[in-house]
């Protein structure tokens, strides 16, 4: 075990103590620790870097976390919220939570079997943004509004049916970019900072100036809302043909994003051109043609 390791497991121990946080009634303090948890997740990358230390050990210690705390620890709170909090029967909050937690075991029973990434994008809704839109929609204004029956149980109807999709998503081929080894393109290092500095100010403005620091979850909503809506323009065409490409059995070619890569924007900024073809080196480009006539992508050209 090495130092970066143990902040690793200030995860792990964030989603133990929301657990634990439930069980004794508390589900603003089982929330707040699903936040803190996160934050020792994007710790441990920074601590490795510090310290050079780097090892297989610290990646698989880290899925494992991100699994218990994201899928099991996340859909015990969610069966609480809908259950003690919506007033669902508890096989009907049950059967809500189960979602998350069976959508992230299949997610991660997949990467055991075939161990399949993409540098700088995640293929199907990340773990993490799963457990922190989950904090964010139980947390919400909307959820907490009171509604006159029927409007009551139609508005939980829905913001379930929007946690089942969401997991559903967990498991698809949907493609969202990471910073992993990621050139920060404009909109990745505005969005990152405002989510984490705004975050912090919003729990304080609440908690100072209206006595509810609860609020941070409206934040963290919208943020979620523009990471789903946006997240499409911090990728090109191309990398959408590479990453295809490789999902079909093919070759790994290096994404036009990634840090090592010489290619660069024509715009001021990537995500203003990201629906454009925007092409990379004509080597690159030899070899990812001649892969999609292989796979039955494309066809031959005459």
């Amino acid at each position: 075990m090495k130092f970066k390791d143990y902040v690793t497991l200030g995860n792990l121990a964030g989603g133990f103590g929301s657990v634990i946080a439930l069980f004794q009634g508390s589900f603003e303090w089982a929330c707040y620790l699903i936040y803190i948890a996160y934050v020792f997740d994007i710790l441990d990358g920074p601590a490795a870097r510090l310290t050079k230390q780097y090892d297989s050990f610290g990646g698989f210690l880290d899925e494992v976390c991100d699994f218990v705390t994201n899928s099991i620890a996340t859909s015990f709170i969610i069966y609480y919220a809908f259950w003690k909090l919506a007033g669902f029967p508890f096989w009907l909050a049950a059967l809500i939570a189960f979602f998350p937690v069976a959508m992230g075991t299949i997610r991660q029973a997949r990467s055991m079997d075939n161990a399949k990434s993409y540098p700088c994008y995640w293929v199907g809704l990340p773990r993490p943004v799963l457990a922190l839109a989950s904090l964010a929609v139980l947390n919400s204004s909307a959820f907490m509004l009171h509604l006159p029956e029927p409007w009551q149980t139609v508005k939980f109807g829905v913001l379930a049916g929007v946690l089942v999709m969401l997991s559903m998503m967990h498991v698809s081929n949907w493609v969202f970019g990471n910073h992993h080894d990621r050139r920060f393109m404009t909109g990745m290092r505005f969005g990152a900072w405002y989510f984490l500095a705004g975050s912090l100010v919003v729990w304080l403005a609440g908690l100072i100036f209206l006595g509810r620091p609860e609020l941070v979850y409206d934040h963290l909503l919208f943020c979620f809302l523009i990471y789903m809506g946006m997240s499409w323009t911090q990728y090109s065409r191309e990398d959408r043909r590479r990453i295809k490409v490789y999902m079909a059995g093919g070759p790994l070619i290096m994404p036009l994003v990634h840090k090592k890569s010489e290619w660069r924007s024509k715009g001021m900024a990537d995500y203003f051109e990201a629906h454009k073809r925007n092409p990379g080196p004509a080597d690159e480009e030899n070899r990812l043609q001649e892969a999609e006539v292989e796979l039955g992508l494309r066809q031959a050209s005459p």
